[in-house]
């Protein structure tokens, strides 16, 4: 039984300016501005040992792993008491040019220094596997974009951009591969993390003059550059947090919505294909093809090999959204949506090989499509007051947002087998199993909506 707590405050504040001008043949629209955002996270963990009941619940017992407790011998102890402390300080500045209404070039650039402070309440303060360190990442993220209207209806773009991110207080408790960490959240001391960067090309065409039908059409790539992934340790076979080489996402993106005298319908379209694009060592062990099943030693603990190419866990390829909105009468109108993605990959299969045989692998290892379709109402009792009423899932469709692979000791039935298979090299293998992120029921709420 893990009992966690995480308090977290955030403040900020932020300021820009814009100016106008040049000439009729080319102006100029220039913006500077500043950010600064600051946060306080404290995160607290404990662990305490039970039996597993038929029914599902836990029966504690006076043991605690807070190294009190040996486990094969060694002190077990999972206790987290962190307090970290980040700040980001940020500038920016972005100039349009346009050169009379036909094109249109966009230049900017954004400074970010982030410095995060990581210290560790539990003793050592310091030291070996202490969670205390100090950290500061800086890095200019540039921009620019030209678009170009050949006809008042039509308008082409292409844009670049870099973006950044710094690892969290989390990630960077996490990242040391001699002292690996069982879960995410059971952090121990490590080296720094480098920031993951992100470049981004996007190019397209639109619909220009506003107007009955808009549309569009685009084609983007994003790479992130040192992507911060949870991989497997090969000295102890758990994980923690690493840089890894590079991810991709790319994909073409369709929409479309027409405007009738009493109508407005409209829908869209994503085609995502998010890679892997380097080769890693990942926590394999509830996936048929790990090390270890390869070797005939099936429904134990092992690794699985990614590869440039495989997809990423969790992303679905395709996603189609459509919406009609009708004005029934001058005060009431009502409006309908779906929204529905294909399969995804479960987390546990990043090399998209896994497949199960009934016996020691139950479950496949992705998660099915779905669609969902949501129904909204409003209504104007009076000029200033709404009443507004939402369904959402209006068919209660049975979904699933998510998957991962996992070991199971629950059985069919719901009985419990701690160890249903035989010892193999003195290991005891167990089932592994599909686990499903249930989407939500039907819900619904109603409101009034007052205008001032």
């Amino acid at each position: 039984m893990t009992t966690t707590q995480t308090v977290q405050t955030n403040v900020g504040a932020s300021g820009q300016i814009t100016w106008l001008g040049g000439r009729a043949a080319s102006r100029h629209q220039l913006t500077i501005g500043g950010a600064f955002d600051a946060s306080r996270v404290d995160f607290q963990q404990l662990s305490q040992f039970g039996y597993l009941n038929p029914d599902r619940s836990i029966t504690p017992v006076n043991a605690f792993a807070d190294g009190s407790t040996n486990v094969d011998g060694v002190p077990f102890d999972t206790r987290v008491n962190l307090h970290g402390a980040p700040q980001t300080w940020g500038t920016y500045a972005t100039d349009t040019i346009s050169f009379g209404d036909v094109w249109h070039a966009t230049v900017s650039a954004r400074f970010n220094h982030v410095a995060i402070d990581n210290s560790d309440r539990l003793p050592p303060a310091s030291g070996p596997g202490s969670l205390t360190g100090s950290y500061q990442f800086d890095r200019v993220n540039p921009a620019a974009g030209l678009t170009f209207s050949p006809v008042r209806a039509v308008n082409l773009y292409v844009n670049y951009s870099e973006g950044s991110r710094a690892p969290t207080s989390i990630e960077l408790g996490c990242a040391d591969p001699t002292q690996p960490c069982k879960l995410p959240n059971a952090m121990a001391g490590d080296p720094p993390l480098n920031q993951v960067v992100t470049r981004s090309w996007e190019a397209g065409i639109r619909s220009g003059a506003t107007g009955a039908l808009t549309w569009s059409a685009g084609v983007f790539r994003a790479a992130n550059h040192n992507d911060i992934l949870f991989v497997a340790s090969t000295q102890t076979g758990f994980g923690y947090f690493k840089n890894f080489g590079e991810t991709l996402r790319q994909g073409v993106e369709l929409s479309a919505t027409r405007r009738f005298r009493r109508l407005t319908i409209g829908g869209g379209y994503t085609f995502l294909d998010a890679t892997y694009q380097s080769t890693e060592t990942f926590d394999g062990s509830s996936n048929s093809t790990n090390d270890s099943a390869l070797a005939g030693e099936k429904g134990v603990d092992g690794t699985i090999q990614i590869q440039p190419g495989d997809r990423m866990p969790l992303i679905p390829r395709q996603t189609v959204k459509l919406f009609a909105d009708v004005p029934v009468t001058p005060r009431l109108s009502i409006d309908l949506d779906l929204v529905g993605t294909s399969s995804l990959v479960a987390r546990g299969n990043e090399n998209n090989l896994d497949q199960p045989d009934g016996v020691y692998y139950i479950g496949p290892g992705v998660a099915p499509g779905y669609a969902v379709v949501n129904f909204g109402a409003q209504y104007q009792l009076t000029r200033r007051l709404r009443l507004i009423a939402q369904i959402n899932n209006l068919f209660d469709q049975h979904y699933y947002t998510g998957a991962q692979l996992g070991s199971t000791g629950l059985t069919s039935s719901g009985s419990f087998i701690a160890r249903p298979f035989p010892a193999v090299n003195g290991d005891f293998p167990v089932q592994q199993a599909a686990f499903y992120a249930p989407g939500a029921p039907t819900t619904f709420w109603v409101g009034l909506r007052v205008r001032l």
